[in-house]
């Protein structure tokens, strides 16, 4: 929120926030303003877990008997169904707002949702007859491309190589563990490329001076875990990789998109390893069900995270065209040719075939030695708590950090 409201405030919109990070000064600043016969704000960004309070709830309502509040937008608003890749418990209280101020209107606003996400969105947020606007998922000025772990001798020292032939551009890079944030942006220093770790693990302070220094150039790339760029709008970015895979489809759909914006040509690399897939698959099956239990059937939400994680699988494994698979997943039905051989597949078809064809072999051997395993080295207290809870979402309560959204899993290790 702070970074969309510098943007704004350089535009010369009043705009505010308010946030746990703030100084109880700068808060009462801007509910005298909101208190006042003419606030002067005309922006103002909030958690959807502090509209939830019975507090500001009251001061809302009374901002709109005065005939102020003229718009309600929902950002991220995937985030309200149980059905979307990043669900927020939070969000799905938002749905009061529509009989608490029925004459205001609400804008929900979303880059990843799938037509059952954007249905359910809609029936959440109690949105009568809405005007849907939707425009292609297609970003044609971005490449895609996959690497096999298991056919590289080092996929740091391969991604290390890919930076420095790129040049000195801006990139993030996208980890499942923290541990591989540190150890991977520590491999890119050593070898002369700018880069520094981003994760929960580090306090406020050094998470601030990294993400400064990355948004005015200091440092060339972030390594960081997933929630990073999250409202942060830098249109520069030129190679977004996820060293290992994601969980869903959407999920890499929104973090490959913070490539490109400024519509120049750019690249999504992902990495795709066996012993990463092994490890997600564990995660998903011990682990979001105990999110969502008191929502929907436990089977059922394991089976639906599963089912979104073997199309990503599908398309890591799969000879087809890249970009037709994830356009196809959003419920767009386009030829291949639309590609236009930007996508690996597309551009090398005989090459990514001839990985496949190792990368099967390369499977069979390991399952025939049955030597591949997961390994659990710490207590289930400790899988089954702090260490998985930001893969989910980001915390629920207000008062803490809601920029961070997944952790490590120093305590699940793949050995082969």
């Amino acid at each position: 929120m702070e970074n969309q409201v510098i943007a704004l405030k350089e535009k010369g919109i009043a705009a505010e926030y308010l946030s746990s990070n703030q100084t109880s000064h700068a808060k009462n600043k801007i509910h005298e303003d909101l208190d006042s016969g003419k606030p002067s704000l005309r922006l103002l960004y909030v958690t959807p877990e502090l509209i939830a309070t019975p507090g500001f709830m009251s001061k809302l309502t009374k901002i709109y008997a005065r005939g102020l509040l003229n718009l309600i937008a929902i950002d991220e608003a995937h985030c309200v169904s149980t059905w979307g890749h990043d669900f927020r418990p939070s969000y799905r209280k938002l749905s009061s707002l529509r009989n608490q101020l029925p004459d205001v209107p609400i804008l929900a606003l979303t880059a990843t949702a799938a037509p059952k996400v954007q249905q359910d969105v809609i029936e959440s947020l109690c949105l009568q007859n809405p005007l849907v606007l939707k425009s292609s998922f297609n970003r044609p000025n971005i490449y895609y491309e996959v690497r096999y772990k298991d056919l590289l001798d080092d996929a740091y020292a391969d991604l290390s190589n890919l930076l420095k032939v790129t040049g000195d551009v801006c990139a993030i890079v996208y980890c499942l563990e923290r541990t591989t944030c540190d150890d991977l942006s520590a491999h890119l220093s050593k070898t002369g490329i700018s880069s520094a770790a981003y994760h929960a693990g580090l306090n406020n302070k050094v998470r601030t001076s990294v993400l400064d220094d990355w948004i005015s150039s200091k440092i060339q790339v972030v390594v960081a875990t997933v929630a990073f760029g999250m409202g942060i709008d830098r249109k520069d970015v030129r190679i977004v990789c996820h060293f290992n895979i994601p969980k869903s489809m959407e999920a890499f759909y929104q973090e490959s998109g913070r490539a490109g914006r400024d519509q120049l040509p750019s690249k999504s690399l992902l990495y795709y390893g066996m012993d990463d897939r092994k490890k997600m698959e564990f995660i998903l099956s011990n682990s979001e069900k105990k999110k969502l239990q008191s929502l929907r059937s436990e089977e059922g939400l394991s089976k639906k995270s599963l089912t979104d994680f073997i199309q990503m699988v599908e398309f890591c494994e799969g000879s087809g065209c890249r970009r037709k698979k994830i356009l196809e997943s959003f419920g767009e039905q386009v030829p291949a040719s639309l590609c236009r051989k930007s996508c690996d597949a597309c551009k090398h078809p005989n090459l990514v075939a001839k990985y496949l064809e190792e990368l099967t072999t390369a499977c069979a051997v390991r399952q025939k030695s049955s030597f591949s395993q997961i390994f659990i080295s710490s207590s289930s207290d400790m899988i089954d708590g702090e260490q998985l809870s930001e893969f989910w979402n980001r915390d629920d309560d207000e008062t803490r950090d809601s920029d961070e959204d997944i952790s490590d899993y120093d305590g699940i290790s793949p050995f082969c």
